[in-house]
């Protein structure tokens, strides 16, 4: 540090000699032997004459560079004009890299459509002012979602609320038992427990008080079931 502050002042080591009362002897003795054991009072003397603390002189100043000690340093020795324009500065640049990296944050999101309706969701592309907006990916959002849906209804309720928004993935292969999805049956659309017994599906309500909307299809019936996405929770759910 001793020698970055020479070369901002621009002086030798006799010319620091001389400004700082330090002989000239001790201080070559510095950059000839090495610095370990420089006295206190030594020590007072440099910083006095360069106007820095001794941590600052020591390189000791708590999580900084050397480069940000000698930006200290500087400031420090500027009048209040000049402390008041680097302020300036620094809030202006601050400002300006803080937008910056918004920028950046927004550009690598990832976004997904969000139904307002589970109808909707049923659509295998978006469709242009069909009932959805894209919001972005951010990390209270399962990072594997493709899609979200607001739910209408009280039949999945203590696990899913009325107006909750959950978020679906579209898995491959498909939703296994137990698991809750998005299901059109016939045309419309309903979020399910999915259990199947033989080959008969049922799609079952989890609050067992709306059992009444419970939808049963039979292997030998023609109604008509498919699968947008299975939702996507913190938890198993047991089968009701």
């Amino acid at each position: 540090m001793l020698i970055a502050l020479m070369e901002e002042r621009g002086i030798n080591r006799r010319e620091l000699s001389v400004g700082s009362g330090i002989p000239y002897t001790t201080i070559d003795g510095w950059f000839k032997k090495g610095s370990d054991n420089i006295r206190l009072g030594t020590l007072l003397r440099l910083a006095e004459y360069f106007n820095v603390s001794l941590d600052y002189l020591a390189g000791t100043d708590d999580g900084m560079s050397p480069a940000e000690q000698l930006m200290v340093g500087r400031w420090r020795r500027l009048d209040e004009h000049g402390q008041r324009m680097v302020k300036l500065t620094l809030e202006e640049e601050f400002s300006r890299c803080a937008a910056e990296r918004e920028q950046k944050r927004q550009a690598e999101l990832r976004y997904i459509p969000h139904y307002t309706t589970m109808a909707a969701a049923g659509y295998a592309n978006p469709i242009e002012n069909e009932d959805f907006t894209y919001i972005p990916v951010t990390e209270d959002i399962p990072e594997n979602a493709q899609f979200a849906v607001t739910i209408a209804g009280d039949s999945m309720e203590p696990y899913i609320h009325d107006g909750q928004v959950v978020y679906c993935v579209k898995d491959a292969q498909g939703v296994h038992p137990g698991e809750i999805g998005i299901f059109c049956v016939d045309g419309a659309y309903y979020c399910k427990q999915y259990v199947t017994s033989g080959y008969d599906t049922y799609l079952l309500s989890l609050n067992r008080e709306r059992e009444d909307a419970d939808i049963t299809i039979y292997a030998s019936g023609n109604r008509s079931l498919s699968c947008a996405g299975r939702v996507i929770l913190n938890k198993k759910i047991p089968i009701v």
